[in-house]
């Protein structure tokens, strides 16, 4: 058990490299609209997703909306309703209060570790690692924590840290991390076809924050890829019959 602890923890290590500068801007700009240090770790330990809290940040007044801060993060939040739906085949023998436990703290980054483990596994004839999701837990979760909270006091004395250019960290991190989960293929018909979906909520997410509303670019993008990887199935088993 401590073995796959010590795996879990160092597969999430490489991650700490984007993470950690994001959770510093995070925190700085916590600090820019008024919140504590207390605030900020009370707010990254119980949402834990970082770009509702960017989000929420963003919307944040002196009397704060919460209505409209509730609701824009549940929909940059929705994504994680997808997330579960692929996660819940390789964790259906848990129940309770460790599933519960499993979907608290399964964030972008350990979900798309824990899948790519999961593949790995599954072609060893094991799969889901729950020793292994805990390494990854301890790893990533103090991290963000810490450093939103160091970023917080950092961001009393030097204001804005995103203009040290430290906000380009969470686009690569989610770029390494969708890099990480491509589809394995060899054929070019089948990486085509395997990739389309990837493209189109590329291309949806950046449009929709380009052109919209950026709040619903994470939507925009799960949709489309969705929608677009359901046509293509739908489409393929009418051309097997």
């Amino acid at each position: 058990m401590y073995k796959e602890v010590l795996r879990g923890m160092f597969l999430a290590s490489p991650i700490l490299l984007g993470l950690v500068p994001v959770g510093f801007i995070m925190g700085a700009q916590a600090s820019q609209v008024g919140q504590s240090s207390l605030t900020t770790v009370v707010m990254t330990t119980l949402n834990l997703a970082g770009g509702s809290e960017f989000a929420a940040l963003g919307l944040w007044q002196a009397i704060p909306p919460i209505v409209l801060i509730a609701f824009t993060t549940f929909l940059i939040n929705s994504r994680h309703i997808v997330m579960g739906m692929t996660f819940a085949p390789h964790v259906k023998n848990y129940k309770g209060l460790k599933l519960g436990f499993i979907a608290f703290f399964m964030v972008d980054e350990i979900w798309a570790i824990s899948m790519q483990d999961i593949h790995r596994r599954n072609e060893q004839g094991q799969g889901f690692s729950f020793p292994c999701y805990i390494g990854l837990i301890l790893t990533i979760c103090p991290a963000w924590v810490l450093s939103s909270f160091s970023g917080n006091v950092v961001g009393n004395i030097f204001g804005d840290l995103s203009v040290y250019g430290f906000a380009v960290a969470m686009p690569a991190t989610f770029l390494c991390l969708a890099i990480g989960m491509r589809p394995k293929v060899k054929a070019l018909k089948g990486k085509i076809i395997a990739y389309t979906p990837i493209l189109l909520s590329f291309l949806a997410s950046g449009l929709t924050a380009l052109w919209g509303n950026p709040s619903y670019s994470v939507g925009a993008g799960v949709l489309t890829g969705l929608t677009s990887a359901l046509l293509i199935q739908i489409a393929k088993e009418k051309s097997e019959r």
